[in-house]
């Protein structure tokens, strides 16, 4: 006999702002038992939020052109350092870590100079 299945969407919305919020689906579980008395395990909800195409990670930064476009600016014309760049790119209203700018500008080819003979700053390399 199949299981029955839990319907979790009277309570999508908050399970989904539980997640972005960071509580883990375990809690998540804990806490719709505490509050409504219904009992769901952590791979019901982690299923669940793949299902409504809920993730904790955006995926939009290595796919956004603008941020692409700012990044490449900031590195040529600016000269600025990841730190740098990091803090003005969070003003700007991207969530962006360190390691995520830092893959993106090696993606974009944008390689900083660590040669002492050659003129500080730094160097867009073009691969061929």
């Amino acid at each position: 006999m199949p299981r029955q299945q839990i319907n979790l969407e009277p309570y999508r919305d908050e399970i989904v702002t539980l997640f972005q919020h960071g509580l883990s689906s375990d809690s998540i579980g804990r806490l719709l038992e505490s509050r409504y008395n219904i009992q769901v395990k952590e791979r019901t909800i982690q299923s669940r939020l793949r299902k409504w195409g809920i993730r904790k990670r955006h995926r939009t930064t290595t796919a956004d052109e603008t941020l692409h476009a700012r990044i490449r600016m900031l590195f040529m014309q600016d000269r600025l350092t990841d730190k740098a760049m990091l803090k003005l790119l969070r003003q700007d209203g991207y969530d962006i870590s360190e390691r995520t700018l830092r893959r993106l500008r090696f993606q974009l080819g944008l390689h900083a100079r660590t040669s002492m003979d050659q003129p500080p700053g730094p160097v867009l390399v073009v691969a061929k």
